[in-house]
């Protein structure tokens, strides 16, 4: 009994150390040379009025939700993609190093292993969405004080009174930065952890780093169009079959549904997303999280090192 306890207690120390190594071994792999890129985009996108390419359409607020979803969705593309990319290689690169024979022939329980894996990929991640995040709240800033200062001068140019023009200018505000806009970003970060526990999940029983790889996009995509999958199933059936029905049920609890988490879509466009409906999705995110740390370290243990 003693003896469980203390290695429960050890708990938190292994996985925080397997998450740093995790974490300094990402670093190495220079991936954060994208986050350069992603500053020289806005710093480009700041530098570029958008309505003189565009057209007059795209004056005021339209910048401003044009400007904040091309940065945003280059920060989602980038989060998919490492999340997937630098999972699928952990466990090959650990075996090819022979690190994992090191690791494993200690006392640390396979799960912890896996779990310290995960919680490194997600410590990137975050430093990473922090930075980008910063920098995007920062160009976002300055770009919606200019735009609210030149279309106040042209609005007063017109001859409106500050009355007439609070409703506008309050529409700009809600375009720019705002605390929505975090909560999204917090939304697409538990998206990011799913997607992680899930890549994990399948390069524990494929050998292959492209063929997990393709697991896992594959099943993001599937989970993506999960409700217009299962419409498509069962549509235009007067009886739906049982077997059907189970069949979709199950692939609807083993397959997580990204759908969900699209909400943060809302919050990108200015649009308020409830605390409880964050805490709801936590909940389903850390679900979904234990869920497939659990199937992998199921398989894991069934692998001779």
């Amino acid at each position: 009994m003693t003896a469980l306890l203390n290695r429960l207690m050890a708990a938190p120390s292994r996985i925080g150390a397997l998450a740093s190594v995790t974490f300094i071994q990402l670093v190495r792999m220079k991936v954060f040379v994208f986050l350069a890129f992603f500053a020289l985009a806005l710093i480009l996108l700041q530098s570029l009025r958008i309505n003189d390419v565009l057209g007059p359409e795209t004056y005021g607020r339209n910048e401003l939700a044009l400007l904040k979803n091309t940065a945003v969705g280059g920060m989602r593309l980038f989060g998919l993609l490492f999340a997937v990319a630098a999972t699928s290689l952990l466990l090959p690169k650990d075996t090819e190093d022979r690190i994992i024979y090191t690791i494993l022939c200690k006392p640390v329980p396979r799960f912890d292993y896996l779990l310290g894996k995960a919680f490194g990929v997600l410590a990137v991640l975050g430093v990473a969405l922090l930075c980008m995040d910063a920098l995007l709240s920062a160009i976002l800033e300055m770009r919606t004080a200019t735009v609210l200062y030149e279309q106040s001068e042209v609005m007063r140019a017109a001859g409106l009174t500050e009355s007439q023009m609070q409703p506008y200018l309050e529409g700009i505000r809600q375009a720019g930065l705002t605390w929505d806009l975090q909560a999204a970003l917090l939304v697409m970060f538990m998206e990011w952890a799913v997607l992680t526990s899930l890549t994990l999940f399948f390069s524990c029983f494929t050998s292959s780093t492209l063929t997990s790889m393709i697991f896992a996009f594959g099943f993001y995509i599937v989970g993506s169009f999960q409700t217009q999958f299962f419409g498509f199933a069962l549509h235009g059936q007067d009886g739906v079959d049982q077997t059907l029905l189970n069949a979709t049920e199950f692939f609807g609890a083993i397959v997580p549904n990204f759908q969900i988490y699209a909400i943060s879509d809302a919050g990108i466009n200015g649009r308020p997303i409830s605390s409880g409906l964050i805490g709801m999705l936590a909940l389903i995110t850390c679900a979904y999280f234990l869920f497939h740390l659990c199937m992998a370290t199921w398989i894991f243990r069934r692998k001779e090192f």
